[in-house]
């Protein structure tokens, strides 16, 4: 037994919080060092690895948790990450003081198309969220983990297939969420009260989680939050799909031909295999038969997921991101005639809409209902003029890939047989500068969700009102982590002066509602809108179409 442990009379061998400047931290793969900040009131774990480096390591020594840990290798981060492939790492922040219970978990899984993301990324700092719970007396500890993205972590091939490692990044989520489970008492953390919480590609890998293995529950999490993505949306293929991208990068690496296509390009330096990032990107997930047997929609159907609280929704413009007009791609085509949009939908993010289904769409989404939609938006690269249909073109494309997802999941999360608590939301407050006509994008909550918003606002009126909401959230979701309710359980604190969300009910067939989260006014809504076109795209053959 390790002499630290020995010198704490109420110190068990493994989970011990202890509390200590700097503060430290025992688990079964040895003690952690991290640091205190005096600014947050927290402590702070940083850089963790959760699952065995390319080379051997001390389990036994003090590792130093002081600095986040390398980036996974990726393409067009956009920002001045330290990469490599050793980066499975994990973040912890928890409050300073010490408390008698243990405290729930809120983890956070970041998005980025399963391209791209870092937990070292400073929007993605969780000691605002974990403040705000330490500001209501609902303390919680956060913890972000790092996962494989791209080629590194979505490499589809036979070999990779039959191994049993097709879609390491989701893998890496599950062993960090295993680690979490077995060391996060250590922290001073309960692993039987974890709450999941991701956006985009984040909340489609949450979404995957559930519907793991068949829905089994090996009990890694007991709630989510899932903003903007869920289990659609993203189209899923099958391994044929990859042959041609596979040949492409073997071919530009190197490998094609080789007896062991697979052991040639993992002895491929980080750098020759991301010098080949143009070939292919491989962001997808596969249908791999272990981890995930079926399409998500057919898995839905035959309430094969694990059954736990979630809140779950999207941002109002959400197709202004999504849509064949944006800066995905390239040639940024004119969308001024009925014919423009029906060509731009034809192969678009690889679905495999039929010209019988863009006809229907575009009959269930006349120009007339999106009349007052801009005629410029900033999602294309150069700002040029994207055409009358634009509008158009991003309610097919939002619907399509977020929003009617998110309506299908709650409709079956909430239907008799499963009764399983769900609490919807529409994000409808665009940040400071974004003129109004260019809508309430895509990712534009997160600043808010993170407590984050300082760096995006300028000297505006709609400071406080953001600030306001943006605690609102925090709060919200805080409680929800605490009491798997995001609604207040008890009376406010007398100092807690800030706005209160007006009450958050429940989703059900019978009242389908959001709460609208709004700078202006938060309030709640019917989810009915665009109803008929929504339902075609959820139907079956549709969802078959999409891939998923």
């Amino acid at each position: 037994m390790p002499v630290l442990c020995a010198l704490k009379e109420a110190c068990s061998r493994y989970g011990a919080y202890i509390a200590s400047s700097p503060p430290l931290a025992m688990t079964l793969n040895g003690t952690y060092e991290g640091l205190h900040s005096a600014e947050w009131e927290q402590d702070h774990f940083l850089g963790v690895r959760f699952a065995q480096p390319p080379p051997q390591f001390d389990v036994w020594g003090v590792q130093d948790a002081t600095r986040y840990g390398y980036t996974c290798m990726q393409y067009g981060t956009g920002g001045p990450w330290n990469m490599s492939e050793d980066c499975l790492t994990l973040n912890i922040i928890r409050p300073h003081e010490s408390s008698s219970e243990s405290l729930p978990v809120l983890v956070w899984i970041f998005g980025g198309g399963l391209g791209v993301g870092t937990t070292a990324d400073p929007q993605y700092n969780i000691s605002g969220i974990v403040r705000v719970g330490q500001d209501i007396g609902q303390p919680v500890i956060g913890v972000s983990i790092n996962y494989r993205v791209a080629s590194w972590g979505f490499l589809q091939t036979p070999e990779i297939l039959a191994e049993g490692s097709s879609n390491a990044g989701l893998l890496d989520q599950r062993m960090a969420l295993r680690w979490i489970k077995e060391n996060i008492a250590a922290f001073g953390g309960d692993p039987n009260r974890v709450v999941l919480w991701g956006e985009s590609a984040g909340a489609q890998s949450i979404a995957y989680h559930m519907m793991s293995y068949n829905g089994r529950d090996d009990g890694l999490f007991h709630g989510a939050i899932m903003e903007s993505g869920g289990p659609t949306g993203c189209p899923l293929k099958d391994l044929s799909f990859w042959t041609a991208p596979l040949q492409n990068l073997t071919r530009t690496v190197g490998c094609l031909g080789r007896n062991h296509q697979l052991a040639c390009l993992r002895n491929l330096s980080s750098s020759d295999l991301y010098a080949a990032r143009r070939t292919q990107e491989w962001q997808s997930p596969l249908i791999d038969g272990d981890f995930l047997t079926a399409y998500p929609s057919k898995l839905l159907q035959e309430r094969k997921f694990i059954k736990v609280p979630i809140i779950t929704g999207e941002n109002t413009n959400e197709g202004f991101t999504f849509n064949p007009s944006n800066t995905w791609n390239a040639q940024c085509p004119l969308l001024d005639t009925e014919e423009e949009i029906f060509k731009s939908f034809i192969g678009w993010r690889t679905y495999l809409t039929s010209p019988s289904t863009i006809k229907r769409l575009l009959e269930l989404y006349p120009l007339d209902a999106n009349a007052s939609v801009p005629i410029y938006s900033t999602v294309c690269s150069n700002l040029k003029k994207v055409g009358a249909q634009l509008g158009r073109a991003a309610s097919i494309g939002g619907d399509l890939t977020m929003i009617a997802g998110r309506r299908r999941m709650c409709e079956l999360l909430t239907q008799r047989k499963v009764d399983q608590d769900v609490y919807s939301y529409r994000f409808d407050t665009r940040p400071y500068g974004r003129a109004e006509g260019e809508g309430v994008q895509h990712f534009d909550n997160v600043a808010f969700s993170f407590q984050n918003i300082t760096g995006l606002l300028g000297p505006s009126p709609q400071y406080d009102s953001h600030r306001r909401l943006s605690l609102a959230i925090g709060e919200a979701y805080i409680r929800f982590v605490n009491n798997l309710d995001p609604n207040p359980t008890h009376e406010r604190f007398e100092w807690q002066i800030e706005v209160q969300l007006p009450h958050w009910p429940k989703y059900s067939l019978s009242r389908p509602r959001n709460l609208v989260l709004s700078e202006n006014g938060s309030y709640v809504e019917v989810d009915d809108y665009r109803k008929d076109a929504i339902a075609y795209i959820n139907t079956p053959d549709i969802s078959f179409e999409l891939g998923a």
